[in-house]
């Protein structure tokens, strides 16, 4: 490959062809330190502000809200719109050298002592030169430079010897408007989850009495029967394990889909890893197979969550799951599972809980656990809401990782 070929982007906005310059970040900007001299007593209090080591970690573009007091001190360098900030040390050499830009004209805001200060003396285009240094080709020049064992670190020298990729600025202009702007629609599907994850946390409060009550606080219209407690074991005639023991010497490339603890999570299954098993040691599983509308619930780690079995999963195998199954009355299972996220059958489950490390929860205590039971239509309207709205978190979720990964494989080809 030639060299020009090494310095043009493989995605370029029309009308630009000139080769991109590559410069030493030395050549085009000096450094600064950040705060110095400072006991912690003078932390937490006083008219300036500092960008802490978090907030530039985190952050392509330094959160103005994320900023910590201490007291005005005209010893300290105060930090600039324009001007860059690097972590110098991490515990993963991929942590080290993560940058972010001060986009801010604020006095008296200075810089944790943590972290390297830089100032452009040249012209860049903010934006651009924000996103660049996160660009996986600049990742990885500072991945490659960090030195340490328990912990990692990259000196100032060697930050300054990187190399950068210096369009013209019209080019780069147009390149930062278009990495704000993607970073603008992430931030608003972002809060779009959030405000449906914020709804559907508020619905799951009001929807089911509170402690020492029998009526919840929202209700469908039509019902005002008083809701009774009841145990599980009175409610289900099936609470028990799935398989516990070493399953591994059984799993194989493809088989059967072998249901695990890291599949349930947040009251619903996932398949972001799967296990499959063999015929053999499947069919020894038959007595513990679940079945549509079976609910199961982990059993050790994250204990509690639970999630109700859907048809495409009928006659699936599980392992290290609680199994709760057979209702001894028509019950509505989604009414169930989004009981156990409430806060209240939290606590409950954490107060049943064994071990410290590690979490566990005994099928025979689950037997005794209490929940509360409504009539199968209100339960149906109440399982059918919760099962709407988390349709529309996993819309968002979805549309957000697309954005993402978009961002991502961008951020590969528009830099070099």
């Amino acid at each position: 490959m030639s060299d020009k070929k090494e310095n043009v982007p493989k995605i370029r906005f029309p009308g630009f062809t000139q080769e991109w310059e590559r410069r030493k970040l030395g050549e085009v900007g000096d450094t600064f330190s950040g705060l110095s001299g400072k006991t912690k007593e003078e932390f937490g209090h006083g008219d300036a502000k500092f960008v802490t080591y978090v907030n530039v970690f985190g952050n392509t573009i330094s959160d103005s809200n994320g900023l910590e007091s201490i007291g005005v001190d005209n010893k300290q360098k105060q930090v600039e719109y324009g001007d860059v900030f690097f972590t110098i040390s991490s515990e993963t050499p991929k942590e080290v050298g993560m940058s972010s830009v001060w986009l801010e004209n604020t006095r008296d805001v200075y810089l944790n002592s943590f972290c390297l200060g830089y100032r452009p003396t040249v012209e860049f285009d903010p934006y651009y030169l924000a996103f660049m240094l996160r660009s996986p080709a600049i990742r990885e020049k500072f991945i490659f430079l960090a030195q340490g064992i328990s912990r990692y670190n990259i000196s100032k020298k060697k930050v300054m010897e990187i190399k950068v990729p210096v369009p013209e600025l019209s080019e780069q202009n147009k390149i930062g408007i278009f990495f704000k702007d993607i970073d603008s629609l992430i931030a608003l599907q972002q809060r779009k989850l959030n405000n449906v994850q914020k709804l559907k946390a508020g619905l799951l409060q009001k929807m089911f009495p509170k402690e020492d009550e029998d009526f919840p606080e929202v209700r469908f219209p039509g019902f005002t029967d008083a809701w009774k407690n009841q145990k599980l074991g009175d409610v289900y005639e099936k609470i028990r394990n799935a398989f516990v023991g070493t399953a591994t010497p059984y799993y194989v490339k493809e088989g059967h889909f072998y249901l695990e603890s890291n599949n349930i999570k947040d009251g619903r299954i996932n398949r972001d890893s799967e296990v499959f098993v063999n015929n053999d040691f499947y069919e020894r599983q038959r007595d513990n197979w679940l079945h549509t509308n079976d609910l199961v619930m982990v059993q050790s780690g994250h204990v509690g969550h639970a999630a109700v079995i859907p048809e495409n999963l009928d006659n699936t195998a599980a392992h290290a799951l609680i199994i709760i199954a057979n209702p001894r009355e028509k019950n509505n299972p989604h009414f169930t599972n989004y009981q156990f996220q409430t806060k209240k059958a939290k606590r409950n489950i954490d107060s049943i809980t064994t071990g410290n490390t590690i979490k566990h929860i005994l099928a025979s205590e689950m037997k005794k656990f209490e929940i509360f039971i409504c009539g199968y239509e209100e339960q149906s309207q109440i399982g059918n809401l919760f099962n709407t709205i988390d349709q529309l978190i996993t819309l968002h979720q979805r549309k957000l990782e697309h954005l993402q990964e978009q961002k991502k494989a961008l951020l590969q080809q528009m830099f070099v």
